[in-house]
């Protein structure tokens, strides 16, 4: 995209650009990464025929701006209009040729940036158009870098008119402008350039005239610094460098390099048959270095030999853990290679090679992935390939799993998710999508029933991930980001109060118990001692002996929990109810081994009565036999006792905490989960008012053997009113109204904050 460029009024630069040799090199790395940043009203691009596929691409990043490109004959016709400004980056010998060709076609007055990396030899050769604003230039990096951020550009002081806009446009976008004259900058160049590249010629010709095998010796045992260096001397090596790099021997004094290298190499051959001579002609280099330069040329050392040796550190760190690996050819990006290490050597790595299938549609022969591939009809073979370390890159973990998002095929799943009421299912798909390994979440159906909603949302899972474990992860996420209202209870009066609920361990009494525990007693205030208890009459007994008990009341699936409705009006002791506490419930089937339920039918099935009945769909399609238990985690255990199948109904992840047990279908709720709101019970005094300045919905809760008993108390004014009645006829009234009088047989549980309203569903008839 074209942008505004740093150009003052005083200054405002030439309109139009030419840039020959645009194709490919230093032209083409300042058409991209300068020029094409500059507001120009026309471009004109010019190389060698041949060039033409590569000087389209350096057309591209002008976006709007005017470009034409061809070669400088073909474009001849354009370069006769006024404000250019010229960018010549061509082959040494063919620069004379081509200046003088610009100098018939363009005004006088466009002036010409020269690249080079002799400044006295570009001022030579400048000389002969003599009327012309001109600088040399010469910018100080490979064409490798990806932009002018720190990069140094060095030019010539400017013959002619000023070009401060050349200046302002390199520091505006990252680079360091430097100005030395030509023979300032030609005497450092010497040193920089040639003296370097004969060290580095002279290096890899003594590696090369050894009598060792280069690869299965040198190579293969090679240090971090003899890699380092010998991949330095390479590039010194490429075909399309040796011009260039005579061009610098030539124009920088390479004999002068080549004398003060020979002096040197002479020193340091007169030093090595002596330790105390070899260890002064080290010593003596150092103290010509100031220390902040040392230490700075020593870090940035350190860095590059880090770099050197990370592939092969990422690799060796990949093969001892175990973990996947993901390569693509080198300048092969649309190629990927997945799979575990098992040989690594300095110069070779053989792949085990894992993924299978074209992008997209790809799957893993790992873990659960090969459960997945059945499914998804994908079947191959594991192979082992070799490769050379060299010619290969290696991604890193987050890279890895971008490429396996894009590969991976997804399974389709439709997933159930209970939320609160006022949560939309849209809200549901979109915590879904974030979560890894998911390709797509939409939105099935959502039902709204009182106090939750019913959303399904249909998932692409990551073809190498378990697909019931990456539901569960799921749904906690889901759990995370709209979590369930807890309810709300009045602050418990006294320090480290004592609850009992109903056992064993694992319920969701237990549940209920902890989630009043951390968070409804008073923002934190007590420590809650809980235990389990046998059953709700022990519940009740404790709670008569002074101390707190839990209580499930209301489910939304099932209603009036009989058993605790029943022990309250039972109980002789004086209690108030001080809170509510609602819990998500959700059940799964488990049996004793990894089964299928074609194999269960007819077989007992154990667990507690409520989650019986709310599951009752699921027992009477299998033609199962209930077997009532004290508590879900009984059920589970009853599995370890019985001979033969059986089926244990219990709460979704109770395999984390008994590992005996194995999951045969999940989601069996009649109606896709539920919620069961259990009361906080006490003596009269247990609890305080609220301190906090928060204002619950108030309540009265009572409990009566049946509706005709209290149906002469019902109605008598404006308010609200709530009956709910079990198989027995015991009855819940819930009422906004003063209850005074009372017959016998009925219990008064005080004004309880009973917020939100009583989550019950009443199943759709049919």
């Amino acid at each position: 995209m074209t942008q505004t460029a740093e150009r003052g009024p005083a200054d405002p630069g030439p309109t139009r650009l030419a840039v020959v040799g645009a194709a490919a090199g230093m032209g083409r790395w300042l058409s991209d990464h300068l020029f094409a940043e500059l507001p120009w009203q026309q471009v004109v691009l010019v190389d060698t025929a041949p060039s033409e596929t590569l000087l389209a691409g350096a057309a591209a990043g002008y976006g709007s701006t005017p470009v034409r490109t061809g070669t400088l004959r073909e474009v001849a016709a354009e370069l006769g209009e006024p404000g250019f400004v010229l960018c010549v980056a061509v082959p040494d010998s063919a620069a004379p040729g081509v200046l003088a060709e610009l100098d018939a076609l363009v005004p006088p007055d466009a002036p010409i940036i020269l690249v080079s990396v002799s400044f006295t030899w570009a001022m030579d050769v400048l000389a002969s158009v003599p009327g012309r604003t001109a600088v040399a230039l010469h910018p100080l990096m490979d064409t490798a870098a990806r932009s002018l951020d720190g990069q140094s550009v060095c030019a010539t002081e400017v013959r002619g008119a000023a070009t401060g806009w050349l200046a302002g446009a390199i520091t505006g976008r990252g680079g360091i402008y430097t100005v030395l004259s030509p023979e300032r900058h030609d005497r450092i160049m010497t040193d920089v350039l040639a003296l370097t590249h004969q060290a580095l010629l002279g290096f890899v010709t003594a590696v090369t005239d050894t009598e060792l095998d280069l690869t299965d010796e040198l190579w293969a045992t090679r240090t971090p610094l003899f890699e380092a260096l010998l991949g330095l001397a390479v590039s010194v090596l490429e075909e399309n460098q040796e011009l260039t790099l005579a061009h610098v021997q030539a124009s920088l004094r390479g004999g002068e390099a080549s004398a003060r290298l020979a002096r040197a190499a002479a020193s340091v051959a007169e030093a090595v048959d002596s330790r105390e001579a070899f260890s002064a002609r080290i010593g003596a280099t150092r103290d010509r270095f100031t220390g902040a330069l040392f230490d700075t040329v020593r870090t940035t050392a350190a860095a590059t030999l880090s770099a050197g040796q990370s592939k092969r550190a990422v690799l060796a760190r990949a093969r001892r853990l175990g973990g996947l690996v993901g390569l693509h050819p080198s300048g092969r990006p649309d190629k990927l290679r997945v799979g575990r290490l098992v040989e690594l050597t300095p110069v070779h790595l053989v792949l085990e090679e894992l993924l299978i299938g074209p992008k997209g549609s790809a799957a893993l022969l790992l873990g659960a992935g090969v459960r997945n591939a059945a499914r998804l009809g994908r079947r191959g073979n594991v192979v082992r390939t070799r490769f050379g370390i060299g010619h290969v890159e290696v991604l890193a973990d987050a890279e890895l799993e971008v490429a396996l998002d894009e590969w991976l095929a997804h399974v389709r799943r439709d997933v159930r998710f209970l939320v609160p009421e006022s949560v939309a299912g849209e809200g549901i798909a979109s915590v879904v999508r974030e979560q890894r390994g998911i390709g797509s979440a939409q939105l099935v159906s959502e039902a709204v029933r009182t106090g939750q909603r019913a959303v399904v949302i249909r998932t692409g899972i990551r073809a190498d991930l378990d697909l019931d474990e990456t539901i569960e992860r799921l749904r906690r996420a889901v759990e995370v980001a709209y979590a369930w209202p807890h309810g709300v209870a009045r602050p418990v009066r006294g320090a480290a109060p004592e609850l009992r609920y109903l056992g064993p361990p694992g319920s969701f009494s237990e549940s209920a118990a902890r989630q009043f525990a951390v968070g409804l007693t008073g923002a934190g205030e007590h420590s809650v001692q809980i235990e389990p208890t046998g059953s709700f009459d022990d519940v009740l007994d404790f709670v008569g002996a002074g101390g707190l008990g839990v209580l499930p009341i209301t489910s939304s699936a099932s209603g009036l929990v009989s058993r605790a409705t029943r022990a309250l009006l039972g109980c002789s002791a004086n209690l108030v109810a001080g809170g509510v506490v609602d819990v998500a419930v959700r059940f799964d089937a488990y049996a004793a081994g990894p089964v299928v339920l074609a194999e269960l039918r007819g077989a007992p099935v154990f667990s507690h009565p409520q989650a019986l009945a709310q599951c009752a769909n699921f027992v009477t399609r299998w033609g199962l036999d209930p077997q009532p238990c004290a508590s879900t985690t009984d059920a589970l255990h009853r599995l370890q006792q019985v001979d033969g199948p059986a089926i244990a109904i219990a709460s979704s992840g109770a395999e984390a905490d008994h590992g005996f047990v194995h999951v045969v279908e999940r989601e069996i709720d009649d109606l896709s989960g539920s919620i069961t709101r259990f009361l906080i019970v006490g003596q009269p005094d247990a609890f305080a008012e609220h301190r906090d300045g928060s204002d619950p919905t108030l309540r009265r809760i009572v409990l009566a053997p049946s509706v005709a008993s209290i149906a002469h108390l019902i109605g008598r004014g404006a308010g609200f009113d709530e009956l709910l009645t079990d198989a027995e006829g015991q009855c819940l009234w819930v009422s906004s109204q003063a209850v005074v009088e009372l017959p016998d047989g009925v219990r008064d549980l005080g004004v309880v904050p009973w917020s939100p309203r009583t989550p019950v569903v009443r199943p759709t008839p049919g």
